[in-house]
C-alpha cells in the first residue's frame, strides 16, 4: 500500500487526503499484543511533501496484510537523519485516549461493555470512540476510580483496567475499541527449520518464576497476613514473594481467602520460565506456489503457531505477541512469538468463583 497523509482534524478516510506519499522511502507498522501501535516512515529530502509531514498530521496505511482497511496514525515526532531524509514517528489514533479525561466513579460491572459505559457517563472530555467486546458476563467486578484518569489507561494501562479485570486480546479499529476473548487463531502453521524459518533468537526469562507467595491485606488500619503458599518445583531454591491483596477485596478477609489468592496466583504463574522466540521466517501465504493453501499457513497477531528447530530440539507453540509489518512491501519484516502467561484477571475471577 501506499501511505496517504491527511489533515489534523481528519476522522474520515475516505480520499486520497492531502497527498499519496508515493515516494517515501520506508513505512513499517508494529504492534504489540495488547500494547504499542506505532508507524514509523522515512520519506527523501528531496520528496515533493516533505513539507507536508508536521505534527499531528495522520498518516493513512496497512497494519497488517490483508487489512479490510488501513489504519490512521498520527504523526507525533518528525526527524532528519544524516542524509537528511525526514523520519516520521506517528502512534495509532487510538492513543488520543491518553487525553480523554473521566471523573472518579465507583461502580460494579458484569461486562467490559458496561464497564465502558460507566466511562461514557463521567466523560470531562469528548469521546469519539466506542467499545465492544464479545467476552460475556462474569462475577460484577469493582471499578473504584478514586481520582480522575485517562480513557486509555482504564482499557488496559494500570491495574484495575477493563483489560485487567477482564482478560481477553484488545484490536484497535480506527475509533473503535474491540475487546475479543481470543483476536487470533490457531490453524495449526509450523514456522520449521529448513522450511520457512530464516532466524531465530531464543530467550529464556526466569523474573516472574514463583514457587511461594505469601499475600496480605492492609486497609484503614486492618491489616490481615496469610501464611505461606508453596507449590511443587524442581528449582535449586524456593522463590517467595509478597502479594499485596487490599485492592481486590472490598471488604476485609479472611486469612483463608488470602491462602487461596495467593495459591491462585501460584497457579497461574507455574514454576517454568518464560520463553520468548524472535523469529523471522518467509510468509509463504504470499508465495505463488502456497496461495492454494492461504488459510494454513497465513499468520497474524494474537495467532498461535508451533515453532521447530531440530538442532535445538524446540518445539514451541505460543502466541504472535508482535508483528513488525512493512507497508511499502506487503509483507511482514519480522513476528515475535512469546509464551503468554495467565492475566491477573483469572486469578482474581478465580477467587470471585471460589466465594460464589
Amino acid at each position: 500500500m501506499i501511505p496517504r497523509l491527511f489533515p489534523a482534524d481528519a476522522t474520515t478516510f475516505e480520499t486520497i487526503g492531502i497527498c499519496p506519499l508515493s515516494d517515501c522511502i520506508s513505512c513499517t507498522v508494529e504492534e504489540q499484543r495488547n500494547g504499542a501501535f506505532t508507524l514509523e516512515l522515512e520519506y527523501p529530502r528531496d520528496g515533493e511533501w516533505v513539507n507536508e509531514l508536521a505534527i499531528d498530521r495522520i498518516v493513512l496505511a496497512d497494519p497488517y496484510d490483508n487489512a479490510q482497511e488501513a489504519e490512521p496514525f498520527r504523526i507525533y515526532e518528525v526527524e532528519y537523519d544524516m542524509n537528511g531524509n525526514a523520519v516520521v514517528h506517528a502512534n495509532h489514533i487510538s492513543y488520543q485516549l491518553n487525553h480523554v479525561i473521566v471523573g472518579k466513579f465507583l461502580h460494579t460491572a458484569e461486562t467490559p461493555v458496561k464497564a465502558w459505559q460507566w466511562l461514557e457517563d463521567n466523560l470531562l472530555t469528548a469521546c469519539p470512540f466506542t467499545l465492544y467486546s464479545d467476552i460475556p458476563a462474569r462475577t460484577a467486578a469493582t471499578f473504584n476510580m478514586a481520582e480522575p484518569f485517562k480513557a486509555r489507561s482504564y482499557i488496559g494501562g494500570m491495574e484495575g483496567s477493563i483489560l485487567d479485570v477482564f482478560g481477553g486480546e484488545l484490536e484497535w479499529n480506527r475509533w473503535n475499541v474491540n475487546l475479543w476473548q481470543s483476536r487470533g487463531k490457531d490453524n495449526g502453521v509450523k514456522i520449521a527449520y529448513t522450511k520457512n524459518l530464516t532466524g531465530l533468537e531464543y530467550d529464556v526469562d526466569m523474573s516472574n518464576v514463583y514457587t511461594g507467595a505469601v499475600a496480605y491485606y492492609n486497609s484503614d488500619g486492618t491489616y490481615v497476613q496469610g501464611t505461606l503458599q508453596t507449590i511443587t518445583n524442581d528449582w535449586s531454591y524456593e522463590r517467595t514473594i509478597l502479594l499485596d491483596a487490599t485492592q481486590d477485596f472490598n471488604s476485609t478477609p479472611a486469612k483463608a481467602q488470602l491462602n487461596t489468592y495467593a495459591l491462585n496466583y501460584l497457579n497461574s504463574n507455574a514454576p517454568s520460565p518464560n520463553v520468548s522466540v524472535d523469529v523471522e521466517f518467509v510468509p509463504l501465504w504470499q508465495a505463488e506456489e502456497y496461495k492454494q493453501f492461504y488459510g494454513l499457513e497465513h499468520v497474524a497477531l494474537c495467532d498461535t503457531v508451533t515453532v521447530l528447530y531440530q538442532p535445538l530440539n524446540l518445539s514451541i507453540k505460543a502466541k504472535v505477541v508482535k508483528t513488525e509489518y512493512n507497508v511499502l512491501a506487503d509483507r511482514y519484516d519480522k513476528i515475535t512469538i512469546s509464551t503468554v502467561k495467565p492475566t491477573l484477571a483469572d486469578i482474581i475471577f478465580g477467587l470471585m468463583e471460589g466465594e460464589k
